[in-house]
């Protein structure tokens, strides 16, 4: 099956642009050329919907599609959550596409080679005689001096597999794959990274290496746990001292100096510790939407306050600005500073640090920090995400009444 390429119905420009190039719609397999000799694998889905091309980046069970429009002879597709795109042109065979994946995420731009091509390969593949399913207690640079302790959690349906790492600052989105009989490996690819991770099976433990961005990698061990567990997320961070909130360097996206004491007086109130570059923030974004609409009539506030890469305001302010509207956030997000835990720490100083991006700091009614949850395992962490949600609102709940 094919679609006129370029014959892309742009709802928000009015215009058809048209040539006579044509690419199969359906599954893509395409590749990061991360370094000369890292490359990581990404899939990709193109179909028609009422004259109108949508390609949709695919990370297992996360779709991600892709908002399009025209640049000459090329392609761009604008990731929908962050500030970044990838820039492609289209073979005369329809089959293939050559590009660039552009990410503004990072304090300097950064250009990475990307190509994709027609997914001719066997998409659900045989048994095979290497179990992955289940959960894992994994280490990051196990033979390091700050060795990192993760939860691996993974489902297999034959030669596929999908799922996470769980770790006390946020997980690692959703990951996918393939297994073989010894070896396995998954990526995922959101717009502000790019993961590669590849394993060998052993028994009941697993051997491998992780691969981030360009130049970052580090080995990996685990070993098989049911029970496997990280610390507690609301222990991580807590109330060390007597001190009030230092808020002087808040500004509205209207670039004005802003005081929070009649906006939360007599409020529930949820500080997000956040950056608009944190795909984990997002994930917390989506979730405290919900709250944001169930509760706020009942009394809850919840004041994004977001520290961003860079040190011009006018540009950060920019950015959040397009950044609220694209997430149809509903509460304030305000620019707290540039993006430094340092930075953070400083402006709540009756905290013993603050050690992750996101961190969500609850005040009771009466100005008391009653909770704070470091870090964010979204949806892609199953059980995990379950239950932090349930037990957060049960919290408001509770503090509301």
């Amino acid at each position: 099956m094919r679609l006129l390429f370029f014959v892309i119905l742009l709802s928000s420009f009015g215009f058809f642009a048209q040539t006579s190039h044509q690419p199969n719609v359906g599954k893509w397999q395409g590749q990061l050329a991360m370094n000369d000799r890292l490359f990581v694998p990404f899939r990709m889905e193109m179909s028609e919907q009422k004259s109108k091309l949508i390609i949709e980046i695919v990370n297992g069970e996360e779709r991600i599609p892709l908002d399009l429009s025209l640049e000459k002879d090329s392609v761009i597709g604008r990731f929908p959550e962050v500030d970044a795109y990838i820039k492609f042109s289209l073979a005369e065979s329809g089959n293939a596409i050559r590009g660039y994946w552009l990410n503004m995420n990072k304090k300097a731009l950064t250009k990475i080679p990307l190509n994709a091509s027609v997914d001719k390969t066997i998409t659900e593949l045989g048994p095979n005689t290497s179990v992955i399913d289940g959960k894992w207690k994994a280490t990051f640079s196990p033979n390091s001096k700050e060795p990192e302790v993760t939860v691996g959690v993974f489902k297999q349906k034959a030669g596929l597999i999908q799922g996470t790492f769980l770790t006390e600052t946020g997980d690692y989105r959703f990951l996918a794959g393939t297994v073989g009989d010894s070896i396995f490996s998954m990526s995922t690819f959101n717009g502000s990274w790019a993961f590669l991770v590849e394993g060998r099976i052993v028994n009941d433990s697993i051997y491998g290496k992780f691969y981030s961005g360009a130049s970052y990698q580090t080995d990996w061990v685990a070993v098989k746990d049911a029970s496997a567990t990280l610390r507690d997320p609301s222990k991580l961070t807590y109330v060390d001292k007597s001190a009030d909130f230092n808020f002087a360097a808040l500004k509205s996206l209207k670039g004005k100096s802003v005081g929070l004491e009649k906006r939360v007086k007599n409020k529930v109130v949820i500080y997000q510790i956040m950056g608009t570059w944190c795909p984990n923030c997002i994930d917390e974004i989506h979730y405290f939407k919900e709250l944001y609409q169930k509760y706020h009539n009942q009394g809850l506030e919840i004041i994004g306050m977001s520290y961003e890469v860079g040190n011009d305001a006018k540009s950060q302010i920019k950015r959040l600005k397009a950044f609220k509207k694209r997430l149809s956030i509903p509460y304030e997000i305000l620019l707290a500073g540039t993006s430094s835990k340092e930075v953070a720490s400083s402006q709540f100083p009756m905290l013993n640090g603050i050690m992750s991006f996101p961190t969500a700091v609850v005040v009771d009614r009466t100005g008391k920090i009653v909770y704070v949850h470091t870090g964010f395992n979204g949806p892609a962490t199953g059980e995990a995400y379950e239950n932090y949600t349930k037990e957060m609102k049960e919290l408001i709940e509770k503090l509301l009444q």
